[in-house]
């Protein structure tokens, strides 16, 4: 049995891999394994020593690396990361002079039910947990000013990479299109800690929670949001107030902060639709191959913008049946917006 245990340990020295535990050379803060996110960001607090390691090393399941240098002034690092939907398994590595130290792994997951290869079951043996809480921003004060300089009721703010969210958050501004409140770091106008009847549960978990719903704070500023509710037909996430599942509160390389392109977004709810043809199939000339397109083709009423499903369908709300962007019972009254004839 003794020359068991030594070839055992010997095995692990050589494999540069140890227990975490206090005494290692590299500890995770944030997040815990096993976490869920409903948003695509994941913040990685992690502590070491410049004498045992010199380079931290993360890297993610879809071969992303994030590689993160050491110095002597430092004990504690974040790197902010953007994860894929479903599981995510990320390793975090420590090196000195090139050799492996220790590895950390951690199992996440991203749940959005916009997205193929989400499983709602599976990700329920994962749990919601939050960063900003008094307890866990004790760490965070060794390097970040935690009070809440953060403008409200948009206040210009002239530098704001003085902002306290800044500096952990500013990946959320490298997109296409930014969300007005984003680009200028008014982010408690949303962020205000408040609670509402889908995220109940979460009541004082964060300093800054956000109500879920959210369409009573979109109305805030975009006052059309209460116009559509009060249309004949509504769309679903419109009648629940959650505009955040189509579009991205923060920013999206799509227009409008759509988290798709909206044929892409309209299909993965309405897959029925999916194979790219619509519209009284049996009726339409054989020309076109059996249905009408609902892309790949220009949009004759607006000729700047490809064909796609908001061309016809307003996708909050309308006085037309089937949202059809009309008035009036008789779905052919949109056909005119491009047949003239």
């Amino acid at each position: 049995m003794r020359i068991i245990y030594i070839v055992l340990l010997c095995f692990v020295a050589l494999s540069g891999k140890t227990i975490e535990d206090s005494s290692t050379s590299l500890k995770i803060v944030q997040p815990f394994d096993k976490t869920r996110y409903i948003g695509e960001n994941s913040t990685f607090i992690i502590d070491t020593t410049f004498n045992l390691v010199d380079t931290i090393v993360i890297k993610q399941d879809n071969n992303l690396t994030t590689e993160v240098k050491v110095n002597s002034t430092k004990k504690t690092y974040c790197k902010t990361i953007k994860l894929h939907t479903a599981q995510n398994s990320i390793s975090v590595s420590s090196y000195k002079n090139g050799k492996l130290v220790n590895t950390i792994e951690r199992d996440l997951y991203f749940l959005s039910e916009l997205f193929e290869g989400v499983d709602e079951d599976e990700a329920e043996d994962y749990k919601l947990r939050y960063l900003h809480n008094d307890k866990n921003e004790e760490k965070c004060k060794s390097c970040h000013n935690m009070k809440s300089n953060i403008p409200t009721n948009g206040e210009a703010f002239e530098d704001v990479s003085k902002t306290t969210c800044y500096e952990c958050h500013k990946g959320m501004i490298n997109t296409k299109n930014t969300h007005a409140p984003t680009a200028n770091w008014l982010c408690l106008d949303c962020h205000n800690g408040k609670y509402a009847e889908y995220n109940m549960d979460q009541e004082g978990k964060s300093k800054y929670l956000a109500p879920n719903p959210i369409a009573k704070t979109c109305t805030s500023c975009h006052e059309t949001v209460k116009k559509w509710t009060e249309s004949k037909y509504t769309h679903g996430p419109v009648n629940d107030g959650r505009c955040e599942r189509c579009h991205n509160p923060h920013g999206s390389d799509n227009d409008f902060f759509l988290r798709k392109p909206i044929w892409e977004l309209c299909t993965t709810c309405h897959a029925e639709k999916a194979d790219g043809k619509h519209v009284v199939s049996s009726f339409v000339f054989s020309r076109n191959s059996g249905a009408h397109p609902t892309k790949g083709v220009k949009d004759p009423a607006r000729p700047s913008r490809d064909l796609t499903c908001s061309g016809c369908h307003n996708p909050h709300g309308s006085s037309g049946v089937f949202l059809l962007r009309m008035k009036g019972s008789m779905s052919f009254g949109v056909c005119n917006r491009c047949h003239k004839k």
